[in-house]
C-alpha cells in the first residue's frame, strides 16, 4: 500500500473529506472503494470520521431539534473553533454520503467482479475462500465475515470465514478447509472461523468434532471457547462448550488445553479427556471404553438443552418444554420441539446396539403422536446420520406419559435422505451425541419432558 493510502496521512484524510463533499472523480471513488474493501481499519476510520460529533448525531436523530442546537455549529465558528466546525460538517455530510459510499463500493465491485451468483456466493467470496461446505442438514445460518446473513447455503458452497449457527438439536454442519482439515458442529452450536495464514476458530457454544491435518509448528490451529484455548498441530478430537466449562475428548494425537481463568495448560493425549472450568483441577481423565446405558440430567440445569427449561419444585421434577420450530426443509410446517446433548457421567462414548431402547417420561396437553430422534457418530467422531421413530405412548389421566422405542424401529431422518448413500443405514453400533423429541400438531401440544434414558430392551 502506498503512503497516500495510510490512515492519518493527508492523502487518506483528503480522500475521505472530498468524498463526503461528493467531489471525487471515478478513479478516486475506485481508490476509496479499494481501501475500504481491503482493510477493516479503514472502514472503522471512515465511520469514525463520518460520525465524529456525537452531539450533532443526536440532534439529527431528533425530529424536533431545537433551533439553539442547530445553531451551535455557528456559535462554535464565531468563537473560533474552526476545527470543531469542520468535524460537524463531516457529520452533516455523512448522513447522505454513507449512501453514496455504499453505492460507489457496489458499483466498483460490480465492475471488477461481474459474475455474481445466488446465495451470496460471488467471485469475491470464491477468491477469498478458505473452506467449503461438505455436508449439512437442519436449520443453519451463515453470517459472513462482514456481517451479511445468508440462509441459503448448500453442499459445495465456498466460505471466506464468518460464523455458522446451528439453530436446532438436529442441525448438522461439516466444513472442510483447503488443506483437508475438517470440523463438524452438531445440534444448537455457534462456530466462528477464519484463516489468514493460521486457522482460528471460536466455539461459542455447542459441540464440535475435528480431524485436523498437520499444521505448521509456528501456526497451529487455535480453537477458543469461553473457558479454554486449544492448540492443535494435527489430531482428531471432540469439543463441547458450555457456559461454565469446556470438555475436550482426544481420539488421536495430542491437544494442548489452556484454561482461560489462570493460564494453566495441559497436554491431552489420545483416549483421554479434560474439563476446563474454574472450579476444579485441570487434569487428564482416561476414557477407557464405551457405555450402553445413559440417563438425562435435566435437574442439573439448562446446559446442553434446546427448549424451555423449567426448574424443579417441591412437587415436580425439572422439565424441558418444547418450543415452536419451523424446519428449514419444510418451512410451512410447525413442530413443537425440544432436544439435549447425550454424554455419560464420566465422558465415555454412549454406544447403541441391537438391544438398545429409549424411554421418555413427561407431560403433554394434547392427545397427539410423539416422535423421537437421535444423532449418531462413527467411532472417529465423524457424523454418521440422524434417525427418527414414532414412539409407543402410554398416557395417564393427569396428562403424564411414558413413550418408548426400540433401536430396530428407527429409520433414517428425512432431513438427511439426500445423504443416504454416504451415511450409516442403521444406528446400530454407533455413538449417540444428541437426542430430540417433538410433536407435529396444529396447536401447541404442551410437550414437557422430565427424563430421557437409554437402556436394554427387555425381550
Amino acid at each position: 500500500m502506498s503512503d497516500s493510502g495510510k490512515r492519518g496521512d493527508d492523502g487518506w484524510e483528503d480522500l475521505v473529506e472530498r468524498h463526503l463533499r461528493a467531489e471525487l472523480n471515478e478513479a478516486e471513488q475506485k481508490r476509496l472503494a479499494e481501501l475500504l474493501d481491503s482493510d477493516e481499519s479503514f472502514r472503522r476510520d471512515f465511520v469514525r470520521q463520518a460520525t465524529w460529533d456525537t452531539e450533532l448525531t443526536e440532534v439529527i436523530r431528533g425530529a424536533n431539534a431545537s433551533r439553539s442546537e442547530l445553531e451551535k455549529p455557528l456559535v462554535d465558528i464565531e468563537e473560533g473553533k474552526q476545527r470543531r466546525a469542520t468535524r460537524v460538517l463531516r457529520a452533516l455530510l455523512a448522513v447522505a454520503a454513507m449512501a453514496i459510499l455504499a453505492l460507489s463500493v457496489l458499483l466498483f465491485n460490480e465492475k471488477s467482479e461481474p459474475n455474481v451468483s445466488a446465495a451470496g456466493d460471488s467471485d469475491a467470496t470464491s477468491r477469498a475462500s478458505i473452506a467449503q461446505i461438505s455436508g449439512l442438514s437442519g436449520s443453519l445460518i451463515w453470517t459472513r465475515d462482514r456481517g451479511e446473513i445468508v440462509r441459503d447455503i448448500s453442499v459445495g458452497t465456498e466460505l471466506a470465514g464468518g460464523t455458522i449457527e446451528g439453530l436446532s438439536p438436529d442441525s448438522w454442519f461439516e466444513l472442510q478447509f483447503l488443506d483437508g482439515s475438517q470440523v463438524t458442529i452438531s445440534g444448537a452450536s455457534l462456530l466462528t472461523f477464519s484463516d489468514e495464514g493460521q486457522k482460528r476458530l471460536r466455539l461459542r457454544e455447542g459441540r464440535m468434532s475435528a480431524d485436523v491435518t498437520p499444521q505448521p509448528d509456528t501456526k497451529p490451529m487455535i480453537i477458543q471457547t469461553r473457558t479454554a484455548t486449544l492448540t492443535v498441530l494435527g489430531t482428531s478430537f471432540d469439543v463441547e462448550a458450555e457456559l461454565p466449562a469446556t470438555t475436550v475428548n482426544v481420539r488421536e494425537g495430542t491437544v494442548r488445553v489452556t484454561r482461560t481463568s489462570d493460564g494453566k495448560a495441559i497436554d491431552v493425549p489420545a483416549k483421554y479427556r479434560v474439563i476446563a472450568t474454574a472450579d476444579q483441577e485441570l487434569e487428564r481423565q482416561e476414557v477407557s471404553g464405551y457405555v450402553h446405558q445413559w440417563k438425562s440430567r435435566l435437574g442439573h440445569g439448562p446446559d446442553e438443552t434446546f427448549g424451555k427449561w423449567i426448574a424443579a419444585t417441591d412437587t415436580h421434577p425439572a422439565l424441558l418444554g418444547a418450543v415452536a420450530f419451523e424446519p428449514k426443509e419444510a418451512p410451512n410446517v410447525v413442530l413443537y420441539l425440544l432436544g439435549l446433548g447425550v454424554r455419560s457421567e464420566d465422558g465415555s462414548p454412549v454406544q447403541v446396539n441391537a438391544d438398545s431402547r429409549f424411554e421418555i417420561q413427561g407431560e403433554i396437553d394434547l392427545d397427539t403422536e410423539i416422535y423421537f430422534g437421535i444423532q449418531v457418530a462413527y467411532s472417529d467422531g465423524d457424523f454418521a446420520g440422524k434417525f427418527l421413530v414414532k414412539c409407543d405412548v402410554e398416557r395417564d389421566d393427569s396428562g403424564g406419559f411414558v413413550a418408548g422405542a426400540n433401536l430396530g424401529d428407527f429409520g433414517l431422518d428425512p432431513s438427511v435422505a439426500a445423504y443416504k448413500d454416504k451415511l450409516a443405514h442403521s444406528p446400530e453400533g454407533l455413538f449417540v451425541n444428541g437426542a430430540w423429541c417433538f410433536t407435529h400438531s396444529e396447536s401447541p401440544s404442551g410437550l414437557r419432558v422430565s427424563e430421557i434414558q437409554m437402556g436394554l430392551h427387555r425381550r
